[in-house]
């Protein structure tokens, strides 16, 4: 009788809204694991469905078994869809000052303006000002690298923000979640109360602004570490 294969696990990054790749860069020398960072379509013809369909086609072409989701801020809301879709392929789930809409909610629903939002994204655009760039994602960031996120900004599909997600139970799999303590993006107090969305989730704090991954990765790549040491991924 042959053995059973040893899964190969995978661990797909998703990034924030507009943000690039390269955030992830300083994680991603600290965690050895086979990874990729997801890219999609960023234009206004996208919506929720799509860009999941796009993430899937993408995860096709690794050669992998099962995967590991780190999501961050709006790649939250893309993150929980992915995962329903991934089902039993789904090892693991890290939210980093991510947004985790209720199921059948969107991202704009967990906003105090959330009456607002839609009319604001469809006049204003997903393009902050860099002032407001500055000020919130960058808050605890050098000089350089705010321009360097500044610079590499890209918006989002408008869709992403107000597409309701499924209201199907997400994977029963281990989930964490990553609050950043000094985020002036998400409050804290609002990353616990989406961080409880997720099913039997472990909480750690990390003292940085809401890109950690670039402020704090030597943390961040811990505590990754430490959650596929415990799903005995290496």
């Amino acid at each position: 009788m042959n053995a059973p294969s040893t899964p190969q696990t995978a661990i797909i990054y998703i990034s924030g809204a507009g943000l690039s790749p390269a955030i992830w860069d300083g994680v991603r020398a600290k965690v050895t694991v086979k990874d990729v960072i997801l890219t999609y379509t960023r234009n206004d013809t996208a919506n929720l469905e799509s860009t999941v369909q796009e993430a899937l086609a993408q995860l096709d072409t690794i050669q992998a078994t099962q995967y590991v989701l780190v999501a961050h801020s709006l790649g939250g809301v893309l993150g929980v869809e992915l995962a329903r879709k991934l089902g039993n392929k789904l090892a693991g789930f890290i939210a980093v000052s991510a947004t985790i809409p209720a199921p059948g909610k969107s991202f704009v629903s967990t906003l105090p303006q959330r009456l607002l939002m839609p009319t604001i994204l469809k006049l204003a655009g997903t393009k902050p000002p860099a002032s407001a760039i500055r000020k919130t994602l960058c808050s605890d960031l050098t000089d350089a690298q705010a321009d360097t996120i500044v610079d590499a900004f890209t918006p989002e599909p408008r869709k992403l923000y107000v597409d309701k997600t499924s209201s199907d139970e997400l994977p029963l799999t281990k989930y964490a979640y990553v609050r950043t303590l000094n985020d002036k993006q998400v409050p804290p107090q609002l990353q616990s109360s989406m961080a409880q969305l997720l099913p039997d989730v472990t909480i750690t704090d990390i003292a940085g602004g809401h890109l950690s991954m670039v402020s704090h990765p030597d943390e961040l790549a811990d505590s990754i570490n430490s959650f596929l040491k415990d799903l005995s991924v290496s």
